[in-house]
């Protein structure tokens, strides 16, 4: 066989080799689309709308009216709204950051907040929100939130090391860890958290 023959047969192959492989790797990456175990019925849903509105609703629009000194702007925020985009693309970055870090993603953990009275966008001030953070295993718990952005390899930091830098008073008194960011007080901390949804109310 001619050396351009051999080449060219031999490129076709490569070729080939290639096509399977990602062929092959596409079909493990495939997500398991099947009704997923923790989804609830209507009968469920009904009976925990029914439970908060006639328990934490009413507190907290009582809240939101002391806070506000308003009798139109009464009712706090019931529900957020996050493009499925926005949430695949967190999950990827997640993802990609702990695999970077050789930790183990478990999960997310959701906590309620609130925005504060000096927010810049005035409609939001006092309003309930949610934050979003990865999870991992730490100890004999497997949904520890965590930071991965400043967590060592198969080292995973809680992330409230972070979070008391700027919500504690005596973080100052606080010893840290060498790897952990040394901050002044006019700095502020990247975080690996989720928030800016749309909340409703407003509308």
């Amino acid at each position: 066989m001619k050396p351009i023959l051999k080449l060219s047969f031999f490129l076709s192959i490569l070729v080939l080799a290639i096509g399977c492989t990602s062929e092959c790797d596409h079909k493990q990456q495939v997500v398991n689309d099947a009704r997923p175990k923790n989804t609830i019925t209507y009968k469920e849903m009904a009976g925990m709308f029914h439970q908060y509105d006639i328990g934490q609703r009413k507190v907290l629009n009582k809240y939101r009216k002391e806070f506000t000194g308003s009798k139109q702007d009464t009712i706090e925020t019931i529900s957020h709204f996050y493009q499925i985009d926005q949430i695949k693309q967190y999950i990827a970055y997640l993802e990609k950051l702990s695999k970077e870090k050789e930790i183990k993603l478990t999960g997310l953990r959701i906590f309620s907040a609130a925005y504060p009275k000096n927010h810049s966008d005035k409609k939001l001030r006092g309003r309930h929100s949610l934050i979003f953070m990865p999870a991992t295993n730490i100890g004999k718990f497997t949904d520890v939130a965590f930071e991965p952005l400043y967590s060592g390899k198969g080292k995973p930091i809680k992330f409230t090391k972070f979070l008391n830098q700027f919500s504690s008073k005596e973080t100052k008194q606080v010893q840290r860890a060498s790897f952990l960011p040394t901050l002044t007080t006019t700095q502020d901390l990247l975080s690996s958290g989720l928030n800016r949804g749309k909340t409703a109310p407003p509308y």
